[in-house]
């Protein structure tokens, strides 16, 4: 779930030490004229601006550098003309840093946009004009791997969420049941199938962008930063829906102010899951259209899709704020690197003509992330299912939606979860940069 972050401290210095290393040095300022060659664009971050320079260049992959010389983390976005559709995006921007965000325009309007907190309406929303380029030659073996690419991940995708249904299902009639037992141990399992295509998912929306994601993912410390009010306040316990609401009230008790008053409640919240999930299977098999039109992924979606799986369990998942009730984060760290390795399975063949040293960089830093991980298995359920230990044993963790853990508090098994998960972050951030036209 792209999540806020007002409340909370991210850990951000190791994953984007590493990306500055990944990015390219910023060229000279040029106001009037496009960038050198149409590939390069400047855009300076401040809490209330978002300065893009140049505005205009030719179709084709451009890379925009992006400095945050504000207070807060902020998230750049390029948006379609109907300013809802995101083109490409880069989140949780950190004070004081650069990043590079690479993609394939086509010709056309485009908006420029930044989010301080990753919350609210758009600062500096601006037009981004895109002119026609020179035509690239597409080789037929390349055109039919990027094609091949395209279908694979989006099958891949239709695939998740259909289990999804079903899991999500077995899941909630453990719960209004009462078999709390069970539904505690179906809850990590169900949610792998969402986390596998977490940052395709952010995008889905009905009425808007990421509504469903919201819907379905939501985390209370979000809402709490947007109201103002405690986590467990009850105005904002009244707007909570999605799997972290059911979560907090199975691992919470009485005391904490988390649980549901009745049995009607609890099959509410249930029915209310189960239906957003529906829908998220019809937006995605084309059955209902979504704030963008029909369901649709593209070769940036599939090269970046590895990447932004990472990068989230670097600047926050590490912490534990995303399972901070049920502490069951090492099921969803399994299941980001499980979606990372697909996505990037379906682009290796494209990364390995264009940098072969890449492809063999990201291939040792994934089963370098594998083997991290695989120490704290500790068996298989009955249907092969992998299971995990309590996060909290092994890291320090965000507990019951309070204080987030700093970088400095993490224990030696954490740092080295975190180093490990950035060396793999580093490499993926690059896949874009190279396969894309």
């Amino acid at each position: 779930m792209k999540h806020h972050s007002a409340l909370i401290a991210l850990p951000t210095v190791t994953l984007l030490a590493l990306s500055l290393a990944a990015c390219t040095d910023n060229p000279q300022n040029k106001k009037d004229d496009a960038a050198s060659g149409g590939d390069t664009v400047t855009v300076k971050i401040t809490d209330d601006t978002c300065e893009v320079s140049p505005a205009t260049l030719p179709s084709g992959k451009v890379s925009f550098s992006v400095t945050n010389k504000g207070t807060k983390p902020n998230e750049f976005e390029i948006l379609a003309e109907n300013k809802l559709q995101i083109e490409s995006e880069k989140e949780n921007i950190g004070p004081g840093t650069t990043t590079t965000v690479t993609t394939a325009l086509d010709e056309g309007t485009y908006y420029t946009a930044c989010k301080p907190n990753m919350v609210g309406d758009f600062v500096g929303l601006a037009e981004f004009a895109v002119t026609k380029g020179e035509d690239i030659s597409v080789d037929s073996d390349t055109q039919a791997a990027e094609d091949k690419a395209i279908t694979n991940y989006t099958g891949y995708v239709k695939d998740q969420v259909g289990q999804l249904v079903d899991a999500t299902k077995d899941f909630t009639d453990a719960y209004t049941s009462g078999d709390t037992e069970k539904a505690k141990a179906l809850y990590p399992l169900a949610r792998q199938h969402y986390e596998r295509i977490e940052p395709t998912a952010e995008s889905f929306g009905i009425k808007e962008a990421g509504d469903l994601d919201g819907a379905l993912d939501g985390r209370v410390q979000d809402l709490s930063a947007d109201a103002g009010k405690k986590p467990n306040d009850p105005e904002v316990l009244a707007d909570w829906t999605g799997w972290h609401r059911i979560e907090a009230d199975l691992f919470t008790d009485e005391s904490e102010g988390y649980k549901f008053e009745s049995e009607a409640d609890r099959k509410k919240v249930a029915d209310k899951l189960n239906e957003d999930t529906k829908t998220l299977y019809d937006l995605v098999y084309g059955k209902v259209d979504g704030a963008s039109g029909a369901f649709e992924l593209q070769l940036s979606d599939v090269a970046t899709g590895a990447s932004a799986l990472l990068e989230e369990v670097a600047l926050s998942k590490i912490g534990g704020e995303e399972e901070t009730f049920s502490h069951t984060d090492l099921y969803d760290f399994h299941a980001n690197v499980e979606g990372a390795e697909v996505a990037y399975g379906n682009v290796e063949k494209l990364v390995e003509a264009q940098d072969p040293d890449l492809a063999e960089k990201i291939t040792t830093n994934l089963d370098g992330v594998k083997t991290v991980l695989k120490k704290y298995q500790t068996g298989k359920d009955d249907d092969g299912n992998i299971l995990y230990e309590d996060y909290s044993k092994v890291a320090a963790v965000q507990k019951d939606a309070g204080e987030a853990p700093q970088d400095t508090d993490y224990t030696e098994a954490q740092q080295e979860l975190s180093d490990a998960v950035n060396a793999l972050s580093e490499p993926l951030s690059q896949v874009s940069g190279t396969i894309l036209r």
